[in-house]
């Protein structure tokens, strides 16, 4: 099986959300925050992702597959969301107020988990000096990336880790993630060469979250 990367578009978005709930399914956070009965979820994550479409700072890449015959279609295996730099003088993104979470699922956990990876990114990408009006060090964001388990190990996730890390290097700038422990080795490796700057524990000490960034590489 072969994959090829695109920009993904607003026809993506129903098999986008697809995926997103095949990679994170069985996630504490996901699974308090998006459970399986609620009715809001998919349309959360529809409009979340169809929002990143219209930002120009955004990068939406998706890996798909290339059909080897006539009788086969099309998938989309996986996708990520870069988030290009951003001025100094820029904000970095806040996230939705909790009035657009799905009150149908654990609005605690939410405001727990997701306003911290907010506080955290300022934590490590804020300001480099004492100036009023630098508010973010320029870097590439990975807000999200997920893999359906159908193309896990194949390969996908790593070509759209590559295309944000390409970019970073080439502008000298770092790049910053948080991540799922089970993500862990995978940024650290030395093909990415992430480095963990903290790991945090959240639901009570149920759930880990670690948080990553890397380095500009120089070309030898």
């Amino acid at each position: 099986m072969s994959l090829t990367m695109r920009p993904a578009t607003e026809a993506d978005l129903d098999r986008l959300v697809d995926v997103y709930f095949s990679a994170f399914g069985g996630n504490p956070i996901n699974d308090r925050v998006f459970p399986a009965s609620s009715t809001q979820s998919r349309p959360f994550w529809r409009k979340n992702l169809a929002d990143n479409l219209k930002e120009d700072h955004v990068r939406f890449q998706v890996m798909e597959t290339i059909p080897t015959s006539d009788s086969e279609e099309k998938q989309i295996a996986a996708f990520a969301v870069w988030n290009a730099p951003l001025k100094a003088t820029d904000a970095i993104p806040a996230m939705p107020p909790l009035s657009a979470w799905p009150s149908d699922g654990d609005l605690e956990a939410a405001s727990e988990f997701f306003y911290d990876l907010e506080r955290q990114h300022k934590k490590f990408m804020g300001p480099t000096s004492d100036s009023e009006d630098q508010k973010q060090r320029p870097h590439w964001y990975l807000e999200l990336i997920a893999t359906h388990r159908d193309f896990q190990g194949r390969g996908a996730a790593g070509a759209l880790l590559r295309y944000g890390e390409q970019q970073a290097d080439a502008e000298g700038v770092p790049c910053y993630l948080d991540a799922t422990p089970d993500g862990r080795p995978v940024y650290t490796s030395a093909g990415h060469g992430f480095r963990e700057v903290e790991t945090k524990q959240y639901l009570g000490g149920a759930y880990e979250h670690v948080f990553m960034i890397r380095d500009p590489r120089t070309s030898s």
